[in-house]
């Protein structure tokens, strides 16, 4: 038995989720796979996992049947919250409009930015009015 492609997810791990509009959109596409049969997929001989679930599941749909509607395929694999990281590029989910890193990349210029404010606070010290005291 040959390995099977990891399912794709989303960068926090989770998979992609259709919204109720999407998911009718999806229901009717699944209905003209060619491997759909009244509710039953003929390639794993049981139910369609595709017609049933609110995520994308089944990779025959995701690769040979959602391309044929581009608008659905780009409003359902890349959605607004996602994101690319300024330093190294991966994917993130941004939770409020102002991420720009991911998490580990994000600790690295926190460390950066606190570094650099505190050399410039301490820049600003005259020394010398101390020692003279």
């Amino acid at each position: 038995m040959h390995k099977l492609d990891p399912i794709e997810r989303l960068p926090d791990g989770s998979l992609f989720r259709v919204t109720p509009g999407q998911l009718r959109s999806v229901r009717g596409l699944t209905k003209r796979c060619c491997n759909f049969s009244g509710g039953d997929c003929l390639l794993l001989d049981g139910v369609c996992p595709q017609h049933i679930s609110r995520s994308l599941l089944c990779r025959w749909f995701r690769r040979a049947v959602l391309p044929q509607q581009p608008k659905l395929e780009q409003t359902i694999l890349s959605p607004k919250k996602l994101r690319r990281c300024e330093v190294c590029g991966t994917g993130i989910l941004a939770r409020s409009g102002r991420a720009k890193y991911c998490p580990t990349c994000a600790k690295n210029i926190h460390r950066q930015q606190k570094a650099k404010s505190a050399r410039k606070r301490r820049s600003g010290v005259d020394n010398s009015v101390a020692k003279s005291l």
